[in-house]
């Protein structure tokens, strides 16, 4: 069965509409959610028009949380019940996405996992390698929060001691860096609480999910299947076998499209070549009417770089061409 296919087939199994959205991990080519994908997303939704129920299939490592929320808003406009279908990864941006929905349709391989975002601004630390550009260094907001736990429960410092920390740390990371921390996790907490009150009226249950999902879990890596999801009170619902096959194929179709089994290697991409063009696809968007694909074009090349006095065959790469494409 192919894509349209998959997506005919989970509609009339679930009696909804549904649009398919995957941000490629593939091993140095990964893409995050961001505010770009909205005027697509805005497509698909208008074409679908005002529904009973709209399904979301979800495949993402995460990214920007703005945008996450304004996604997982905009599906209510769009329909009565909003459900999120999650095959195997749906991380950080992704769950949040998911915290839109009155259910999270898990698969036996579904993921989820903490909301707490990590922090790149120019008042943050930064890496420069010789001959690289300046890098700054993203900040974990919950590493800051674990670097106050320590001192207080493992150290066992007082106040005064508290602030002599907190002043070592400013002397490593910019205090308006710090500030930034402060606010994204403030803001990570009201926007998933938010979302969730959408389809849910228990303000203790949303309390026990926010703090679950931004604070209690230790590691941004930490995943989340789906009896763990359920203990923590998030509306789970588990397909049927065939809805869950349905969902893998379509996700193990979509990894397909976008090689996240093969990762970026541009020798490889070269092969015996001098110069090729390679058309990456890095990301997608899918329903029964429209693709929309977010496409890299790359123009690779041989050539011959002198260090010290000394020459080296290299492989000159240049974008040529990126963003979404109607396909």
């Amino acid at each position: 069965m192919d894509r349209k296919g998959l997506i005919a087939k989970i509609e009339e199994l679930r009696r909804c509409r549904l649009i398919c959205y995957a941000t490629g991990d593939r091993a140095n080519q990964e893409t995050q959610i961001g505010e770009d994908a909205i005027p697509p997303f805005y497509e698909h939704l208008n074409a679908i028009g005002r529904v009973e129920q709209l399904s979301v299939l979800l495949y993402s490592r995460g990214g920007n949380t703005l945008s996450g929320f304004a996604l997982g808003n905009a599906l209510w406009q769009f329909a009565k019940d909003v459900h999120v279908l999650i095959p195997f990864r749906a991380h950080s941006c992704a769950t949040l996405i998911s915290l839109s929905a009155s259910k999270i349709v898990m698969g036996p391989f579904g993921q989820l996992s903490p909301i707490d975002p990590s922090i790149t601004t120019p008042h943050g630390p930064t890496l420069q390698a010789e001959g690289q550009p300046l890098k700054f260094i993203p900040v974990s907001v919950e590493d800051v929060a674990a670097f106050f736990s320590l001192a207080r429960t493992e150290a066992r410092l007082g106040d005064e001691r508290l602030n002599e920390a907190f002043a070592f740390l400013c002397q490593r990371i910019n205090p308006l860096a710090l500030g930034a921390v402060f606010r994204a996790r403030e803001q990570i907490g009201m926007l998933a609480r938010k979302l969730l009150k959408k389809h849910l009226t228990d303000d203790a249950g949303v309390d026990r999910i926010v703090a679950a999902l931004s604070r209690e879990l230790l590691s941004h890596d930490y995943v989340i299947g789906r009896a763990e999801a359920k203990e923590i009170g998030l509306p789970i619902d588990e397909p049927t076998d065939e809805v869950a096959g349905l969902m893998w194929s379509l996700y193990s179709d979509l990894a397909s499209e976008m090689k996240l089994a093969q990762p970026w290697n541009l020798e490889a991409e070269l092969g015996g070549q001098q110069q090729v063009r390679r058309v990456n696809v890095r990301g997608v968007i899918e329903s029964q009417s429209l693709k929309h694909a977010f496409v890299t074009i790359h123009e690779l090349r041989r050539t011959t770089v002198t260090k010290d006095g000394m020459k080296f065959d290299a492989v000159q790469s240049k974008i040529v061409d990126e963003g979404w494409r109607q396909v």
